[in-house]
């Protein structure tokens, strides 16, 4: 099986040539903007949601699903947005936004796209456990970024899909992640990810993490942000590849991050009961 020879600079042209390429929503910028200000509040958030159709429609029947069990029926964007709490709202707005902008542009079966998803959400959510006892990081932003780290797969998907298949199927065949069976290839999802977000004017820090989180160590900058990111990344898949939770880099860049042992521990024991919250929100975003 040999990958079609694709040249750097080629795709590069593709991908910035592209006329239909998703443009940021003015939604997600905003939210962006909410997110990385510390003292944001649930007022500013509403300012947003409540302009935007399909994040209000949304956030009401979650609301007023089983899933909070709330009682009586809330009937007020308002009322609905403080019982969830600040975090809540921002993790399903993002993921809202981020789903309704690319879900026409990913070829990809129903079963690999909730795979995505949820590798995605997992990802923030334990970045942001990571973060409680980091104070250089808020949890939101913690969170964002876990949760945006792989976009540069979603673009491949979109518009290199003969590319991204084939390097799945070598993941598949070989069992090694797909970021271990694309590092041979010039064209990587973290080398689209870093295009993806300077055509956005994303914020530094999230083109760090988006280019550099399977090799922190090459970040100009931000590196501490970018090796929470890749530990995150490896409790996420821990189920799939254990052999990456206590191998020498891992380990390395938990002691970086003053990360001891018992806490390790503890974020691993955490998985199941985030994998399971995960579950559940997935079903109440589709």
């Amino acid at each position: 099986m040999a990958l079609p020879q694709l040249d750097e600079k080629e795709i590069r042209y593709r991908i910035f040539q592209i006329n239909d390429f998703p443009p940021m929503p003015i939604s997600l910028e905003r939210l962006l903007e909410v997110i990385q200000n510390e003292v944001a509040s649930i007022k500013e958030l509403e300012s947003i949601v409540q302009y935007d159709q399909t994040l209000s429609a949304k956030i009401m029947r979650i609301a007023n699903s089983s899933y909070y069990g709330f009682r009586g029926k809330i009937s007020t964007l308002a009322r609905a947005m403080v019982l969830m709490g600040f975090e809540e709202v921002r993790s399903i707005c993002l993921c809202t936004l981020l789903r309704e902008m690319i879900s026409g542009k990913m070829p990809l079966k129903a079963r690999e796209r909730e795979t995505f998803w949820k590798h995605a959400l997992v990802v923030g959510r334990v970045a942001a456990l990571i973060s409680q006892k980091r104070p250089w990081i808020s949890k939101a932003e913690a969170y964002t970024l876990g949760l945006l780290h792989d976009l540069g797969q979603v673009i491949m998907a979109a518009y290199l899909s003969d590319h991204y298949h084939f390097i799945l199927k070598l993941s598949k065949m070989r069992n090694i992640p797909m970021w271990c069976a694309e590092s041979a290839y010039e064209v990587t999802h973290t080398v689209v990810g870093r295009w993806l977000a300077v055509k956005w004017g994303l914020p530094e820090v999230f083109q760090r993490v988006l280019e550099f989180h399977h090799a922190p160590e090459g970040a100009p900058s931000y590196k501490s942000e970018v090796k929470m990111i890749y530990l995150a990344d490896v409790l996420s898949n821990s189920r799939e590849y254990p052999e990456f939770l206590n191998d020498d880099v891992t380990l390395f860049y938990c002691s970086d991050l003053c990360v001891t042992e018992e806490e390790w521990e503890e974020y691993r024991e955490e998985l199941d009961a985030i994998w399971s919250e995960v579950d559940q929100i997935w079903n109440l975003l589709k």
